[in-house]
């Protein structure tokens, strides 16, 4: 019984290690991670920057501002959709 209720200990232990944990944002305290945040995570849940690359980045901020004018939300203003690729582009793969 002490063996079983061991390895079951162990085996949730190990388990639990390859939970996967979001991996946090560079530059977290920058006002270009908030904006990244709020703007961003406001529809879904935020890609860590390094997930694309810089030109993949471009093109996938050009569909998100697409689907923003498609649910008739407010658009990016210019400093907010450069501030916001421009961070994106720093901390690409």
């Amino acid at each position: 019984m002490f063996k079983k209720t061991l390895f079951t200990i162990a085996a949730a232990a190990a388990l639990a290690g390859c939970v996967a944990r979001p991996t946090p944002l560079p530059e977290p305290s920058s006002s270009d991670a908030a904006l990244y945040r709020s703007k961003c995570g406001s529809c879904h849940a935020i890609a860590h920057p390094k997930r694309h690359t810089a030109a993949q980045w471009e093109h996938m901020l050009e569909v998100m501002e697409r689907q923003m004018k498609h649910r008739r939300m407010e658009p990016l203003t210019e400093e907010e959709r450069s501030a916001i690729l421009e961070y994106l582009k720093r901390n690409s793969k």
